[in-house]
């Protein structure tokens, strides 16, 4: 395959860091991530430019305001000793964010993944207690492991860009899992609607994520209300759509989709993708 292709899964996570290396090089960036570019690395670049950069990544810049917001007023409120990043990718927060320093952060993703993060973070320095899990988290076996690992704690959970690739099935199962567990406290998820499954299927990105096996399944019709009947509450939600719009970041040929679309049908572009935190049902 050429350079530029994507060849798994893994290889989204350098798209998400290019995006926010894009986002932090920008004089009126809303989130400064100094890590992005070494993460993304010549490849990162290379994949994003092949896939549409304008229109592929900007969910990608709300995703991380509204994520960058919830961690740290969740964190910062003192109920959480232990963040749980699920398929944790490129994510530099522990390294960026002004984290207490007794906070633990376990890392849950592939081991090769892994290894490349710490490669490329090498001499960086955490601003709390960084811990890297190497599990497939596709095993529900592997899943159960590292969740052990917030035994007896307050556990915040973070799914950042996951469920999109699990299928409803699969989705049912980890949050039933998680909602098993009493140290899962909060989770903080994206969830894509139907009509964002359907377009990510279509044309060269959908081939391209076909031939990675990264292609998006999950997009429940029912939104965020599919985690009710799971043990989950809505606490807030946010549309991606929206919160791009808010920080000037909705690329304009979806402004301009918006202005030719009926009123009565541009709600599908707010529920493209929702950016979600649950608490336990009571």
């Amino acid at each position: 395959m050429p350079e530029a292709a994507l060849r798994d899964v893994s290889d989204t996570a350098l798209l998400v860091a290019y995006h926010r290396a894009l986002e932090s090089e920008r004089r009126d960036a809303a989130f400064h991530d100094p890590f992005a570019r070494r993460l993304a690395g010549d490849r990162g670049a290379q994949i994003a430019r092949s896939m549409w950069p304008g229109l592929a990544g900007w969910p990608v810049i709300p995703r991380t305001v509204v994520f960058d917001e919830w961690v740290l007023r969740s964190v910062r409120a003192g109920r959480f000793d232990v963040v749980l990043n699920l398929a944790a990718g490129l994510d530099s927060r522990p390294y960026r964010l002004d984290l207490p320093g007794d906070l633990r952060w376990i890392e849950a993703d592939l081991p090769g993944l892994l290894e490349y993060k710490a490669e490329r973070l090498s001499g960086a320095r955490p601003r709390c207690q960084v811990e890297r899990v190497a599990a497939d988290l596709t095993d529900a076996a592997a899943c159960e492991r590292v969740l052990d690992l917030a035994e007896g704690l307050s556990a915040l959970v973070l799914t950042e860009g996951l469920l999109v690739y699990h299928s409803r099935e699969d989705a049912a199962s980890l949050a039933t899992a998680l909602a098993a567990r009493p140290a899962a406290r909060r989770w903080l998820l994206d969830l894509a609607g139907p009509a964002a499954v359907q377009w990510s299927g279509r044309g060269g990105m959908g081939r391209a994520l076909q031939r990675a096996r990264a292609a998006h399944r999950f997009g429940p019709a029912e939104g965020p209300d599919f985690f009710r009947p799971l043990g989950w509450e809505p606490v807030e939600t946010r549309s991606s759509w929206e919160e791009a719009r808010r920080l000037g970041r909705l690329p304009w040929p979806l402004r301009a989709l918006a202005a030719i679309t009926p009123t009565a049908h541009r709600s599908r572009y707010q529920q493209l993708t929702t950016l979600v935190l649950l608490e336990p049902a009571r």
